[in-house]
């Protein structure tokens, strides 16, 4: 038995010594020979007839005789790259096709070279892998007219291009200059800062060697403090980075004028924000839902943006803007300075049956104000309402006659109704103090 086994190996060790391994000495290549089935076209694959007889080896299943094999190399190659395809174990002088199935159900396979055996029925064929694998696929070698297939394994996977940077430090917004190469020729490349998904802060084109010489593009958003460039081409899947240290951003903002009514127009302008960000703005706040929005322009700059003071807002405010992406805050404020109308009656001294009306200023603009006539202890009693002009201001309005009582003095207030200004004025004071008696007497010393 010992002799006989030592016979055996001896005649396979012939066999490899002759052949020179896997298609040592072979004549053809996929690119050379002719084939049944043009390049690229899909064609269904035969499954041998009978299954491979095996043994077990420490547990595992191995085939018991040396049937058709191959093997690629190398094993890992990037789309667009080349390999070899070596194999064995095919009958001598005979025709055998290669097929790429991107996965193992598909039954079907993609042409991608033919080649001719040698007398000893090995292989050596040369394969371009196609752009569109990315991830893997199945290489079979199929033999014209006969029941011989193999298969190996084709790993292809995204490779590392390069970029360089003019500079590594820089704030969004600034302008940097990109040196890029190992892409894929023509394909779009998307550039990221900070991150490697989501929409790209810009989007390059390689040219015919798969490189750019130069591209200017602008700092994109990303967290302050150490980030990284990333580019990805669309196409390869092929990936550079470079490191890149972001500033943080130091945005301004002002407003005009900086005391005011409600009711009034503020405008408020800001600059220092990442190009194109939206701006939020928030009064005596900082979250929940902006008092109003705008964007920055190509420069960070934020044009003059006006508002109306809104009522009920008393004293110091704060105005806080914040970037929406960069999350960069500025803080200003404004004073908002309370209305002080004033109002005076058609005549300051009447007898009971007299109709007295008011000239009034100072009030908001179009509001409308209340009439009330009565003392300061809560026995105020409301006469009428009237709208003010576009100034705050209207002229004889406010009709009240004068009754016996009254005859001693009657106080009115004048209330606007947004503003919250109150206007006071009275008629026969004269009587209930010798002061206001003194002023009338010189104003008609004065008339006459």
């Amino acid at each position: 038995m010992i002799a006989v086994a030592l016979l055996v190996v001896g005649s396979l060790v012939q066999v490899v010594a002759k052949s020179g391994g896997f298609g040592g000495a072979l004549n053809t290549t996929g690119d050379n020979s002719k084939s049944h089935n043009r390049k690229g076209e899909p064609k269904e694959l035969d499954t041998p007839s009978q299954k491979t007889k095996t043994v077990r080896l420490g547990g595992q299943k191995v085939p018991r005789e040396a049937g058709p094999i191959i093997v690629i190399n190398p094993g890992l190659v990037a789309p667009g790259g080349k390999a070899t395809v070596e194999g064995a174990g095919f009958d001598a002088k005979s025709t055998v096709d290669l097929f790429l199935k991107t996965s193992a159900k598909q039954t079907e396979g993609k042409s991608i070279a033919t080649a001719k055996t040698d007398r000893w029925g090995s292989i050596n064929a040369q394969i371009t892998v196609p752009e569109e694998v990315s991830r893997g696929a199945v290489v079979v070698a199929q033999q014209h007219d006969g029941d011989k297939a193999a298969e190996a394994q084709l790993v292809s996977g995204g490779v590392i291009g390069s970029v360089k940077v003019n500079k590594q430090v820089g704030k969004p917004g600034d302008s940097v200059s990109l040196s890029v190469r190992g892409f894929q020729a023509g394909e779009p490349i998307d550039v990221y800062w900070g991150r490697a998904g989501g929409k790209p802060d810009a989007t390059l084109t390689a040219d015919g060697s798969g490189g750019i010489g130069r591209a200017d593009i602008k700092v994109g958003v990303a967290p302050t403090g150490p980030s990284t460039l990333i580019l990805v081409g669309k196409k390869s899947r092929t990936t550079a980075s470079a490191p890149f240290q972001v500033l943080g951003l130091y945005p301004s903002i002002k407003s005009s004028p900086y005391a005011l009514k409600a009711g009034q127009r503020i405008t408020v302008s800001a600059g220092g924000f990442a190009p194109g960000e939206r701006i939020l703005y928030y009064i005596n706040s900082v979250g929940g839902i902006p008092a109003f929005t705008t964007n920055a322009d190509a420069n960070g700059k934020v044009g003059a943006v006006s508002f109306s003071v809104p009522f009920g807002l008393k004293g110091r405010q704060s105005l806080t803007a914040i970037g929406d992406q960069t999350r960069a805050v500025a803080r200003s404020g404004f004073q908002v300075m309370p209305y002080s109308p004033a109002a005076e009656p058609s005549t300051y001294s009447a007898k009971a049956g007299t109709t007295v009306s008011f000239y009034v200023t100072g009030f908001a603009a179009r509001e409308n104000v209340t009439l009330y006539v009565g003392g300061p202890n809560g026995d105020a009693r409301k006469i009428t309402t009237f709208q003010v002009n576009d100034k705050g201001a209207a002229d004889a309005v406010g009709s009240y006659q004068i009754t016996k009582a009254d005859e001693g003095g009657v106080t009115f207030q004048l209330i606007g109704s947004k503003s919250g200004g109150q206007a006071k004025t009275s008629v026969n004071a004269a009587k209930q103090g010798g002061q206001q008696n003194q002023g009338q007497q010189g104003q008609q010393g004065q008339g006459q």
